[in-house]
């Protein structure tokens, strides 16, 4: 007689079941996902996903099937915006494509104490400018 550890269970007992939902709204109509990962440690059919709700400006992360996301991108007439698909950005359903780099200076002025000087600093920070066909443009830090 062979025998198996008991918290040995199949791998679909171990898929999340919470559907994306807005817990404010109570709905999944206004769901917006912005971004879906590697579910680390891996499992089948699982992803990380981070999503909005845009009625309520309010924003999840929770661990997804592949499926539950899926409801919510291939719902017909949501405009889902820019997703992060792992190291990709899509916009219009096509991943972008760097068409420049540049760097930029970001200056600010700080007052440590009250009565003293006032100095500026500055990062220059490089950037990644991102293209989409459609003719969609972001700027991203690289």
């Amino acid at each position: 007689m062979s025998a198996q550890p008991a918290s040995r269970v199949p791998d679909e007992a171990h898929q999340p079941d919470e559907p994306l939902w807005c817990t404010r709204c109570n709905s999944d109509q206004h769901l917006v996902v912005d971004s879906i990962q590697s579910h680390y440690p891996p499992a089948p059919n699982t992803v990380d996903v981070a999503y909005e709700c845009r009625t309520c400006n309010y924003s999840y992360d929770q661990t997804a099937t592949v499926q539950r996301v899926a409801v919510v991108l291939n719902r017909p007439g949501g405009s889902q915006g820019i997703l992060q698909f792992g190291g990709q950005y899509l916009h219009c359903g096509e991943p972008m494509r760097t068409t420049s780099c540049e760097r930029r200076r970001i200056q600010a002025p700080l007052v440590l104490k009250p009565g003293s000087q006032l100095r500026m600093y500055e990062v220059i920070i490089n950037t990644r400018i991102l293209g989409c066909p459609c003719g969609f443009h972001m700027e991203i830090p690289d």
